[in-house]
């Protein structure tokens, strides 16, 4: 598929609304059960010890999460290993093409990150904290979180088209001189959009889903917590406790922050990863969160958003996005897609939405569309002119400080309605429901948007040379609100 001459793999990053829209807040799950409380000796622990080089993994009583005693694992020098991890069992084979809905597998603990730990971490230097993968190639293939200087996290995954490996900037930092909920998530869904995706939670606060890992003929059967490997020669510690019986269920066991209201914003210039969610392994494109420009890739083309799995389904929904210029005044766009969009009615699994975006055409002119993206590209429904750009004479393409806002609405057992507006931030203009198009949306080109799949949002940059600065999304009823009345 292709949107002109940039290759679209229906790369990005999906917003799902898996949950009913009754509420929109899953049912309760029990905890986990503890199984190992690491009070006895190291050599009865119902987890393994995986310990090379100077690595050690010891019972220890100087902290505990509950009752005396917990795991110290520590190293002292470079490509050691001191951690512990349960088995599993998650086979490439036991998943099918284009499947729904897969399968889940969390793991939960108690984690203490002593500060000393981080601050003997220099530039550049880290420590693999967790992770997801195979036994058989325990360097290769996985998902794992790291820690870096001062406690800030990454996470390394395995690009799905090449099997290369992958470190990307979560913008985060692992809390210090505490115990920690710590829960990692593999979801494992074969194709075409999520293949092998990584989650993690932080005494709730959920980063993730991050999709697109490679997905082959391996089988996925250890999780692990410690030190799993590490480029530094400092002495590095880590205590884990209170190790819980993995889950299967879509959603984790242990706390959940994740938004349940009706309404939400997520601002990119705030730089924080929480509930940040990034699909079709665009993270391998250096996304990042500026403090101005807010989010963008400066090398590439992306989508993104939030994790949204837990507010209302978005059937029948609103958001927006509001534009910014990472790299100053852009190029001509071609006869091409290069601005920002919000996408909509939306499979995570899928590369079908449908989407306002900015398009070129061949004579220059930018026009915001409706479209929707359907096996074979893209069918343009309804389109409308675009201002000329107050800051790029002779363009008329998105500014800084401009909005793009969609709505939709089921009207039908059928039919959906999408409007658009459009404020022009240069001229304080707001350009009201320029778009207002009704489609059958049961069968678009052979896409049925109306199958319970297609529930989410999502948003795109087709450049580099846009950013956004902030997305809002909500159920219909809080259209139009400003993100001051936002929760």
């Amino acid at each position: 598929m292709l949107r002109t001459n940039v290759v679209r793999f229906g790369i990005g990053i999906a917003l799902a609304a898996l949950v009913a829209a009754a509420g929109g807040q899953r049912p309760a799950l029990a905890e986990a059960p503890v199984v190992e409380t690491f009070e006895g000796q190291s050599w009865a622990w119902v987890v393994a010890a995986n310990v090379t080089g100077s690595g050690s993994a010891q019972r220890d009583d100087s902290v505990a999460a509950a009752g005396c005693c917990a795991a110290r694992l520590s190293t002292a020098g470079a490509d050691d290993t001191a951690a512990v991890y349960a088995a599993f069992i998650e086979p490439a084979t036991a998943r099918f093409w284009d499947e729904r809905p897969g399968s889940w597998h969390w793991q939960r603990a108690s984690v203490y990150l002593p500060a000393a730990t981080a601050a003997a971490l220099e530039d550049g230097e880290h420590f693999t904290l967790a992770g997801l993968y195979p036994s058989s190639d325990p360097t290769g293939f996985g998902w794992y979180l790291r820690v870096g200087a001062g406690g800030a996290l990454s996470v390394v995954g395995t690009r799905f088209w090449d099997a290369r490996q992958i470190a990307f900037n979560v913008y985060g930092t692992f809390p210090l001189d505490r115990w920690v909920n710590l829960e990692i998530g593999l979801h494992s869904q074969n194709g075409p959009g999520v293949k092998r995706a990584f989650a993690f939670l932080i005494d709730g606060s959920f980063y993730g889903w991050y999709r697109q890992g490679r997905l082959e003929e391996e089988t996925f059967d250890r999780a692990a917590i410690g030190i799993l490997n590490t480029n530094s020669s400092a002495p590095l510690t880590v205590y884990v406790d209170q190790w819980r019986q993995p889950t299967r269920d879509r959603f984790p066991d242990g706390p959940d922050s994740r938004p349940t209201a009706n309404l939400h914003e997520f601002d990119y210039r705030q730089q924080s990863g929480a509930l940040w969610q990034i699909d079709w392994g665009t993270w391998e494109s250096s996304l990042t969160m500026h403090p101005e420009h807010g989010l963008y890739s400066p090398d590439n083309r992306l989508q993104s958003g939030f994790n949204m799995e837990r507010m209302p389904a978005l059937t029948s929904g609103w958001g927006e996005i509001e534009i910014g210029w990472p790299n100053g005044e852009p190029p001509a766009c071609g006869s091409n897609y290069c601005g920002a969009m919000i996408g909509f009615r939306k499979d995570v699994n899928r590369e079908e939405n449908l989407e306002i975006i900015p398009w070129t055409d061949a004579d220059g002119t930018t026009y915001l569309v409706l479209e929707a993206w359907v096996e074979g590209g893209p069918l343009i429904l309804a389109r409308w002119r675009m201002p000329d750009a107050a800051a790029a004479p002779g363009q008329n393409f998105q500014e800084p400080g401009d909005i793009v806002r969609a709505r939709w609405e089921e009207v039908s057992a059928t039919e959906i309605n999408v409007r658009a507006s459009y404020y022009d931030a240069s001229a304080d203009t707001w350009f009201e429901d320029v778009i207002d198009y009704t489609l059958d949306a049961s069968d678009v080109n052979d896409v049925n948007y109306f199958d319970g799949y297609h529930t989410a949002s999502s948003i795109t940059i087709d450049s580099p040379y846009f950013s956004i600065r902030r997305y809002v999304v909500g159920t219909l009823d809080t259209y139009g609100q400003m993100p001051s009345a936002v929760p």
